[in-house]
């Protein structure tokens, strides 16, 4: 302490002391910016990837839907469908609408044993003005399919599900692609509840068009002008429902 009784070594302390928690705060503020900014960079780098995934995935649909809509386009795949694993049960579903007025849509799908028997076919008609893209017939398609495999073969314990719908199977196993407030949502919700059902161990699985045709006789057969159902029609079958369904189910087996 000074004569003048000033404490001036005391004063220099302080000094320093609110200098030194000054640099601190300063080097915790910029800290904090740092970290900011890079959590900024991360959720701009998330963001714009998941947005390229339902892109690209939003192409795939538009690719798709130009190429079913070609009925002259050739199967490049000359596969043919196979009988299930033992112990197993196949489901094989299919979409189907027509354009022109008056617009139809549809599904159809039939359900086999390892053996190959028939054990039930069904096809519903579907609203054209909600089911006005591909990939949301296909994904009706499957999630009617696994609803009746639900509720006719409950002693089912392995279940194998194929469409010809490569991008609909995607979006199932992806979950990308829609968006919560798109109709699709729900489906995509229902069908992934449906095949991580406990009773049962289910799989879905893409294949060409060549083997899903009987699913592909039942979707458009429901769908076309001349059938007389209406949109609320849905109907089950024990057996082929007419000599061209059955027709291409013995050749199936075959």
């Amino acid at each position: 302490m000074s004569e003048d009784g000033i404490d001036y070594g005391g004063i220099v302390t302080a000094v320093i002391a609110a200098a030194a928690v000054v640099t601190i705060v300063r080097c915790l503020f910029a800290a904090m910016v740092a970290i900011a900014r890079c959590l900024y960079a991360a959720m701009i780098a998330i963001a714009r990837s998941l947005y390229g995934n339902t892109k690209r995935q939003q192409e795939s649909f538009d690719e798709h839907e130009e190429t079913e809509d070609d009925e002259e386009s050739e199967e490049a795949d000359n596969g043919k469908w196979k009988k299930p694993e033992s112990g197993w049960v196949k489901l094989n579903v299919d979409g189907s609408r027509i354009h022109e007025e008056p617009a139809s849509a549809g599904c159809g799908g039939v359900i086999r044993d390892e053996w190959g028997t028939w054990c039930v076919g069904f096809d519903q008609k579907l609203d054209p003005n909600i089911c006005r893209q591909a990939h949301y017939t296909e994904l009706q398609a499957i999630l009617t399919g696994l609803k009746v495999a639900r509720e006719d073969m409950i002693n089912v314990e392995k279940l194998v599900v194929e469409s010809d719908s490569e991008p609909a199977v995607n979006m199932v196993k992806s979950r990308l692609g829609y968006k919560y407030h798109r109709p699709e949502y729900k489906v995509v919700q229902d069908i992934n509840r449906l095949l991580k059902d406990p009773k049962w161990l289910a799989r879905l699985d893409y294949v060409p068009r060549k083997a899903n045709r009987v699913a592909n006789y039942l979707a458009k057969r429901v769908c076309k002008p001349s059938s007389p159902h209406d949109h609320h029609h849905f109907s089950k079958y024990p057996c082929p429902p007419d000599y061209d369904c059955e027709k291409i189910f013995l050749e199936d087996n075959n």
